[in-house]
């Protein structure tokens, strides 16, 4: 019994440091005062445990709640741009969802995407 407590205390212990060193990404977001959700999708590294269609994919999910088109574009260096196949700039029509693959590298120390999103009646400098 007494081996049983010391597994389930050194357990207890090691969890919350192994949850702590797997962070949650980070989006950055910038939605202009928009009812606009947006969410990671996939898995940006294998780890152990994880399978599934966007393993080794960064995606996001980017729901408008808006009654009007939106414009949205990942924040992409101007080096990390000519090696990218996904296009940093999309829309999104009214009441609808959208799921994009962000676009650039992605490392563990850095936000996993940053995103600006703003009504496709404004312009870019508004």
């Amino acid at each position: 019994m007494t081996r049983q407590l010391i597994l389930a205390c050194g357990l207890a212990l090691c969890a919350p440091l192994a949850v702590a060193q797997t962070p949650q990404p980070e989006i950055i977001t910038h939605l202009n005062g928009l009812d606009i959700e947006v969410s990671p999708m996939g898995v940006p590294a294998k780890s152990e445990g994880v399978e599934g269609e966007l393993l080794g994919v960064r995606a996001v999910k980017v729901m408008n709640r808006t009654g009007g088109q939106v414009s949205c574009e990942f924040h992409v260096p101007a080096d990390a741009r000519s090696d990218t196949s996904a296009s940093p700039v999309f829309t999104i029509a009214p009441n609808t969802q959208r799921t994009e693959r962000v676009p650039g590298d992605y490392s563990p120390d850095e936000p996993y995407a940053e995103i600006t999103c703003r009504s496709s009646d404004q312009s870019p400098s508004q």
